[in-house]
């Protein structure tokens, strides 16, 4: 059975600090290649989740995106998945949220993110997009 653990994606660069800069999510969002990132405190607690939606509507609102700081423009109280969940559980979430992203959590710390792209590639071509991920 496909779990999170076998279809996460681990980032250099997979979270983002509360005081991120729109300019610095964004290029967070370029350097994981995901539309959105967990945003984590000191302690790499998941604490929200910032999208590509989410900067654009700051910038839309008229905000700079040099005054955007991640914790204004997150969504607060992110779900996250541990470890075990199945892919079709994850499925059934980002269908009935809506998600493009769900962190994975340990002991209530990130390890991983499971976006919809490693979802599919667990079962169309398993290896086939974590291949390209290494390609960048």
């Amino acid at each position: 059975m496909i779990r999170s653990k076998h279809i996460m994606l681990m980032h250099r660069r997979g979270s983002l600090s509360v005081k991120a800069t729109g300019r610095e999510i964004a290029y967070g969002f370029m350097a994981a290649g995901l539309p959105g990132l967990p945003v984590v405190n000191r302690d790499m607690e998941v604490i929200g989740i910032v999208t590509e939606f989410d900067l654009l509507g700051a910038i839309k609102e008229g905000m700079n995106v040099d005054e955007i700081t991640a914790d204004r423009i997150m969504s607060k109280k992110p779900m996250t998945t541990g470890m075990e969940t199945t892919a079709e559980q994850l499925i059934e979430m980002m269908l009935e949220n809506n998600f493009t992203i769900i962190p994975v959590v340990k002991k209530k710390k990130l390890v991983g993110i499971v976006d919809r792209f490693s979802v599919m590639d667990a079962y169309f071509e398993p290896g086939f997009y974590r291949h390209l991920l290494e390609q960048r």
